[in-house]
């Protein structure tokens, strides 16, 4: 038997038998319902796919921390989407001009020292900038481990400070 049914099979029980308590939990810990539903039904997909049998001593405690993990990276993106919506408003007058041709001098530096990147630093960092993921999460989405992550978000975030303080490098 492939671990495929068996895990899907796994995971409509515990939808059976946990699935209120899992939106329970979640709701308590996000603003509203839809976004504990998505949370929820992402743990579940992150179960199917990462789950391995013969290794989960305890089903239950393992899909609720999946969903432990996706709370924590959805507040992270929240946390940046409020820092960022600043810069989503419209110029005021309070910006001179050479204010925002500096801006867009920086912007554009920035983007060009990631655009040198390898792809593997370049998506690290990506994924933890722009969508807030920890290092954990990045690791799954890329298959690589923890420690692979930090060294690419090292390397990235080393070649953009010379990048930015030497543009002739």
């Amino acid at each position: 038997m492939s671990a495929g049914p068996y895990v899907s099979r796994l995971a409509s029980r515990l939808f059976e038998v946990r699935g209120s308590d899992l939106l329970r939990y979640l709701r308590r810990r996000v603003r509203t319902e839809s976004d504990a539903r998505d949370i929820a039904q992402e743990a579940y997909l992150r179960f199917i796919r990462l789950a391995k049998p013969g290794v989960i001593e305890n089903p239950e405690a393992y899909l609720f921390r999946i969903a432990s993990n996706l709370v924590y990276e959805h507040q992270l993106r929240q946390r940046n989407e409020a820092r960022f919506q600043v810069l989503d408003e419209p110029a005021t007058a309070e910006f001179t001009p050479f204010d925002l041709t500096a801006s867009a001098h920086v912007a554009k530096r920035v983007r060009a020292a990631i655009e040198e990147l390898a792809p593997a630093p370049r998506a690290a960092l990506v994924l933890h900038l722009r969508d807030g993921l920890t290092c954990a999460a990045i690791s799954a989405q890329m298959r690589v481990s923890v420690g692979m992550v930090k060294k690419h978000l090292s390397t990235a975030l080393a070649h953009c400070r010379r990048r930015l303080r030497d543009p002739d490098l």
